[in-house]
Parts: structure tokens; sequence; C-alpha cells
């Protein structure tokens, strides 16, 4: 598996080469599942250094919470973002989550996995 950018200067988009030869383009905003979030996860940013053009540390995310139908609010901690998985090969020696990247699945593009209800009306 691998995640490399796109286009060179491009850090709003990556390839994922999955172990099968399946790619999948991940760009800023997009919808994905993997396995451990079969709810999803919106992609926030991609992580990088400067002095390595091959392609992303990783990508920070914020979870689906369908009980509550909205996104997860952004949290911090005195290492950075909890929420980043890391990426192969650039992002190996770095902090964060590991996950299968072979089960990450593009699901529509940003758009979450329910319909966000309507409000009641006023009274």
């Amino acid at each position: 598996m691998t995640l490399l950018w796109k286009e060179p200067g491009n850090f709003d988009t990556a390839i994922l080469t999955k172990k099968n030869n399946e790619t999948l383009t991940l760009s800023v905003g997009d919808f994905i599942t993997y396995e451990g979030y079969p709810e999803g996860v919106k992609i926030t940013c991609f992580t990088r250094k400067d002095s390595d053009t091959r392609g992303p540390i990783g990508l920070c995310y914020l979870p689906w919470r369908p009980k509550e139908t909205r996104w997860a609010t952004e949290v911090w901690t005195l290492k950075g973002n909890p929420r980043h998985l890391i990426a192969f090969p650039v992002g190996l020696k770095h902090f964060g989550e590991q996950c299968d990247w072979n089960t990450v699945e593009l699901k529509d593009e940003g758009i979450c996995p329910t319909e966000i209800p309507a409000l009641p009306p006023s009274p």
C-alpha cells in the first residue's frame, strides 16, 4: 500500500494504491470508510513534510456521529491531532493511528451516510 501525491505541489489530493493494485483518488473533503470506522470519516487535511515530495505523512479526519447526525468535533492534544491516520511510506515514523489501508472505500465524495433531518416547524 502506498499513498502518494497525485500532482507535485498539490497537497489536497493523493493517490492510494492498495495491495491488489486498486487505486483511489483521495481529496480533502472526501467521505471514506475503513475497517474500524464503518460509519465513515471526512478527510479534513493531509499532513506533510516540506522536505518530502513523495506523499503525505498521513491524513486528519472527523468521524461521522450517526446517533447525533453530525460530524465529530475537532480535538487537539500536546502531540497534535489524535485523529491522524499514518500513511505509507512517508509517515511510517510519525505519530498517529494505524489502519488497514486496503479496506479504505470512497463514499459519495463528502456526503454523509444519512440524511440530516429537517428542523421541526417553529411554534
